[in-house]
């Protein structure tokens, strides 16, 4: 635990910092008026500005991770864990055509429209509610899979292992019965785990995936704002603490903390 717990830490910190920077890299929100009120939007709704947003809702699933850990919550902490890989997929997409410098698809301007829209439309919240046009999870794989693989990299089993795992953890999202059972300890069932329960230490071994995924994350975003100078901090914290296959490595006095 105290091996990733400093992870955290360290991630944590840069993460955090690197946000704010890349928060202010991008043209501000500004107050605009909603069905419910004034509510701060971006106006111009660029893919920059998503992904400042999708690396606010990544960084809170970490943090949300760490604390259900913490407290032993395994079927919610597994609920984050789905949706920090989803929000990951997310960023790779919109940051695809900017990374590779190549033209946006049509599923791009389909995602970002989706993305910013409005629950509800200009008339009575209750009978306005408006319809979603997604992309679907399957064509954000197979974009995925096509752009950042190896030119000689097999995008069909990359697309099928992503497909497997977003499967096994959207349980926890339905609350699946198979994943629900997890919580039973033999004699009754525990909404928090005992300590050194098979499922609690299931969880707590892929903890430091999901830190080395949001860090990678935040470089894509960094890259994709333009913003080298994020990209380079994180990239070198990413090397500090993990090896090439996301395995914690011991800690290192390097520094992790990006400047605005």
């Amino acid at each position: 635990m105290a091996a990733y717990d400093e992870a955290y830490e360290r991630a944590y910190e840069a993460l955090d910092s690197a946000l704010l920077i890349i928060g202010r890299a991008v043209p501000r929100p500004s107050v605009a008026r909603t069905v419910t009120g004034e509510a701060y939007r971006y106006k111009e709704q660029s893919p920059q500005q998503a992904l400042v947003l999708k690396c606010v809702r990544m960084l809170s699933a970490l943090q949300a991770l760490k604390v259900l850990l913490n407290h032993r919550l395994v079927l919610d902490a597994g609920s984050m864990m789905r949706i920090s890989d989803e929000i990951g997929h997310d960023i790779m997409f919109i940051a695809g055509p900017i990374l590779f410098n190549r033209p946006p698809e049509a599923r791009h301007k389909q995602f970002l429209d989706e993305f910013f829209q409005e629950e509800f439309g200009a008339r009575n919240p209750l009978l306005s509610r408006n319809k979603r046009d997604r992309v679907s999870r399957r064509h954000i794989r197979a974009y995925n899979a096509r752009t950042y693989s190896a030119p000689d990299g097999d995008t069909s089993k990359a697309v099928h292992v992503t497909e497997l795992i977003d499967g096994v953890f959207s349980g926890f999202i339905h609350g699946a019965g198979a994943h629900i059972m997890d919580s039973f300890d033999g004699l009754d069932f525990q909404t928090d785990l005992s300590p050194g329960s098979h499922p609690l230490v299931a969880m707590e071994d892929q903890i430091c995936q999901y830190i080395q995924r949001t860090i990678m994350a935040f470089c894509f975003s960094a890259m994709a704002i333009g913003r080298q100078d994020v990209f380079d901090v994180l990239y070198r914290l990413n090397g500090d603490l993990f090896d090439e296959y996301g395995e914690l490595l011991g800690a290192s006095s390097a520094q992790s903390r990006p400047r605005s």
